[in-house]
């Protein structure tokens, strides 16, 4: 652990309609919480909710900085938008971020009303970090205040057997131009260059960067009708415990798929709110 960052926390989706996307991603086989709204943010959510990380579907209904930046980025196109790290203190990971040279701001509250009877307002400290401590991506740093109550069991049993985040890829123009703010972030060889490819070991899922040219050596079927211009997040890899089960269950739901030699599942963005996802056996 470096800076006080245990690894990947979440990844965030923006969607322009937020109970279409609930239902998009509970079609594909995922549990979904109750929908979430940010006062402070001018947005909404409903999670997937693993054991140690999450995808998080967001969508503006109000008034606000975050807000409006979500309906900016929606009104091209749905997709990743963010990526979330986890600290395990928050203030500790400013001093350490400001000592490596970063200029990171003071943790600023946010919080989760639950629009269910009987749930828990849920409460964060957040960060949000430099473009150039992350490849030009929006990133920021999360700590969970009531990280007790985010785990209700409901929320974790996925019928398509999700347990987690793999990996997630972004396309950039220069791959090995990130390494240095990678290794800021994480620590010394976080980052690891491979011929046009880097992948950055987060401490908790990797981050694999490469350039829209190379995407598909990483992700075969990942020929997108209309890529992102870097830098953009393009694709996610979540890890199943049966690629069989998962397969059995996107069937019954009429979702088209395909598979390669060693089970992988992959699903074309237009049936995951932009996102190329794949599901793979642990």
């Amino acid at each position: 652990m470096h800076n006080h960052v245990t690894g990947l926390d979440h990844v965030v989706i923006a969607v322009r309609d937020l109970a279409a996307a609930a239902a998009v991603w509970t079609r594909l086989g995922f549990a979904v919480t109750p929908k979430g709204v940010h006062p402070e943010w001018g947005t909404a959510n409903h999670c997937v909710m693993f054991g140690q990380d999450y995808i998080e579907l967001l969508a503006a209904e109000g008034e606000g900085s975050v807000a409006e930046r979500i309906r900016a980025f929606t009104a091209s196109r749905e997709g990743m938008i963010g990526l979330a790290f986890a600290s395990d203190d928050g203030a500790a990971s400013v001093e350490a971020l400001r000592r490596a040279g970063l200029e990171v701001p003071e943790p600023r509250s946010l919080s989760r009303r639950l629009e269910a009877p009987g749930q828990p307002v849920l409460m964060f400290s957040e960060v949000p970090l430099p473009l150039d401590a992350a490849a030009g991506l929006p990133t920021r740093l999360v700590s969970h205040i009531t990280a007790e109550r985010e785990r209700n069991p409901a929320w974790l049993d996925h019928g398509n057997g999700a347990i987690g985040v793999a990996a997630v890829t972004a396309v950039v123009g220069d791959p090995g131009a990130t390494v240095a703010g990678w290794d800021r972030l994480f620590g010394p060889h976080a980052a690891t260059p491979t011929d046009n490819t880097v992948t950055v070991h987060t401490g908790r899922g990797l981050i694999f960067l490469t350039t829209p040219d190379d995407l598909t050596q990483l992700h075969p079927e990942a020929d997108l009708d209309e890529p992102p211009p870097p830098p953009a997040l393009v694709a996610l890899a979540l890890q199943v415990v049966d690629t069989a089960r998962a397969a059995a269950v996107l069937t019954a739901a009429g979702i088209a798929f395909s598979r390669d030699a060693e089970g992988t599942i992959r699903i074309a963005p237009a049936q995951a709110s932009g996102v190329f996802l794949e599901l793979m056996g642990g």
